[in-house]
């Protein structure tokens, strides 16, 4: 069991240098950070009490939701007390002294190449692209390869000019790479959103969201929509909505809801006691809006 006198602990989506790394460096200096492999484990070690909080994406605004984080708000009983919008800058690094014409592969995470590929195909059509599974892994690989025979499915030691990696600036810092171009991502208005999960519930603040999940227990026609309605006539702004396969039989949904307000208001509890008529909610957490 956590001391509560104990420095905070943050569990993050690792290694060190990714998005999330950043994301839970914004929420806290002096915390200590912890690095996972899965978003699975991030809610795991949160659950377990081996952090006080973590730190995990569930949106980015061109790629839409993550589902993973979804999903494990929904099998854990853990709450979301913030959230934390990072603008996604995306970089090109190598070793230093490392010149643009020398560069054969890129290192890169696939979401994070979809969002540069109009960038790379223009500077880069002839280099080969290394699917890695996260930004902080291209930067230390590019950061340990060395040798400029070795073959680019074993790039584990050393350091070569032949290599660059796409990834933030932080990556660059951790692991001693000099940033060729700064924001080479095609859209520049890319952003992630990130969530804080931890055991805590929040007092209002007066500019809330509440994030719950419905999963309809009838079929009827004009369903949703009557969910819908009861926003309406609560005056009370539905911000998002999205459904996810309930892991049932096929054709099954829950839906995620975003609402603007704090769940122990009067208007928002309204709407959860009717939904508790027609569905199974649960109140994944109410937060102070960052937009």
């Amino acid at each position: 069991m956590l001391q509560q006198k104990t420095k905070e602990k943050i569990a993050v989506l690792g290694p060190e240098g990714t998005f999330s790394h950043q994301a839970a460096m914004n929420l806290n200096g002096n915390s200590e950070i912890r690095f996972y492999k899965t978003i699975h484990d991030v809610f795991d070690a949160v659950d377990r009490e081996e952090c006080h909080k973590g730190v995990v994406p569930i949106e980015n605004s061109l790629g839409g939701s993550v589902g993973f984080t979804l999903d494990a708000l929904l099998e854990y009983g853990l709450n979301i007390e913030q959230e934390e919008v990072v603008p996604i800058v995306h970089c090109l690094m190598a070793k230093k002294g490392t010149k643009k014409g020398d560069i054969q592969y890129i290192c890169s995470h696939s979401q994070s190449y979809s969002q540069c590929e109009k960038y790379i195909r223009k500077n880069f059509p002839h280099a080969d692209i290394i699917d890695t599974p996260s930004n902080g892994e291209s930067a230390r690989l590019v950061s340990s390869c060395h040798s400029r025979t070795e073959s680019k499915s074993s790039i584990n030691s050393g350091g070569n000019p032949e290599y660059a990696a796409i990834g933030p600036e932080l990556a660059a810092e951790i692991y001693n790479l000099e940033i060729l171009q700064k924001s080479i991502q095609d859209s520049k208005h890319n952003v992630t959103k990130f969530v804080v999960i931890s055991k805590n519930k929040t007092q209002p603040s007066g500019c809330d969201r509440t994030s719950i999940t419905v999963y309809p227990q009838v079929d009827k026609p004009g369903l949703l929509w009557e969910i819908l309605g009861y926003f309406k006539e609560n005056n009370v702004n539905l911000s998002k909505i999205e459904s996810r396969p309930s892991k049932g039989k096929l054709g099954d949904y829950v839906f995620y809801i975003d609402f603007h307000g704090h769940a122990s208001e009067k208007d928002p509890k309204k709407i959860i006691e009717q939904l508790e008529k027609v569905a199974q909610v649960k109140i994944l957490g109410s937060y102070e809006r960052k937009y």
